[in-house]
């Protein structure tokens, strides 16, 4: 798969992913339909989308605050706003989607992405494999043989996070050569999933496999594997090829709550592969 311009747009919507503020431990109650709102309120959510395609970042401030306000029930217009070409307004527009929709939504996204809009369909979907809802993974099947890569990789994401084993190498192929650009979606959508389970799903498909896709895989296993797992991973410490021992020490890293050191350096990695073959 070749790299597409909306890459670029990547690391923009990563950060919001910020979903209804609820109480603690409150989950949020599947919606079916989107809630209702006033025909009068209707217009002005036109009127407010509108304000996104003028160049005054003040408007769009503003058109922003007041969308927040009228909540999710202005979601339905608002998706129907999107362009389909990459635009400062889709932009503006993800924007609210980050903060007003969320896993209650997944079935109504799940229509969504039917429809023949390709921007739109690619951040739903991106916003889908996050969701960790076993009902979404019909929609997210259907859409692994999307014709925009990117649409393609967020849904076998979705299905990885969902422990679906056919999802293990499409989503392994793709982070290999695009890694700096997925690492934290990749990260949020799995880390949810980490299991024995999911750690075995990545483990029996890199045992067997080249450098580069146990260096892949390994990166996958920083977010599923357990700390049960972490004999498998001795293997790997052991390993003669530096990439392969970087990404199991930065496995074993982020497995005991540390952060990942992406550019270790060969010394490095020898010293610090040993440290962690003692730990786990």
């Amino acid at each position: 798969m070749n790299a597409t311009p909306s890459l670029r747009r990547l690391t923009f919507t990563l950060m919001p992913f910020v979903l209804p503020m609820l109480a603690a431990g409150q989950t949020p109650a599947r919606l079916a339909e989107w809630p209702p709102i006033k025909d009068t309120d209707k217009q002005r959510v036109l009127a407010l989308a509108g304000q996104f395609r003028k160049d005054e970042p003040r408007l769009h401030d503003e058109a922003k605050k007041s969308l927040l306000q009228l909540g999710d029930g202005a979601a339905p217009l608002l998706l129907q706003q999107v362009s389909d070409k990459e635009c400062r307004a889709n932009e503006l527009l993800f924007e609210v989607f980050d903060s007003i929709l969320g896993p209650q939504h997944g079935a109504l996204l799940a229509r969504e992405v039917k429809k023949d809009k390709p921007e739109l369909r690619r951040y739903l979907v991106r916003r889908m494999c996050c969701f960790h809802d076993a009902d979404l993974a019909g929609a997210l099947q259907a859409l692994v043989k999307d014709k925009d890569e990117l649409t393609s990789f967020y849904a076998w994401l979705g299905l990885l996070a969902l422990k679906k084993k056919e999802a293990v190498l499409p989503v392994l192929e793709y982070s290999k050569t695009h890694w700096k650009d997925v690492v934290d979606l990749v990260q949020q959508a799995l880390t949810p999933a980490r299991s024995l389970e999911a750690g075995e799903l990545v483990f029996e498909a890199i045992g067997k496999a080249k450098v580069p896709d146990q260096m892949a895989g390994l990166r996958l296993a920083r977010y599923l594997m357990v700390k049960e797992q972490g004999v498998i991973l001795r293997t790997y410490l052991d390993a003669a090829e530096h990439t392969v021992k970087r990404e199991a020490v930065n496995a074993a890293r982020v497995l005991n709550g540390e952060a990942p050191i992406e550019n270790l350096d060969v010394f490095k990695a020898i010293e610090m592969a040993k440290q962690w073959r003692a730990k786990v």
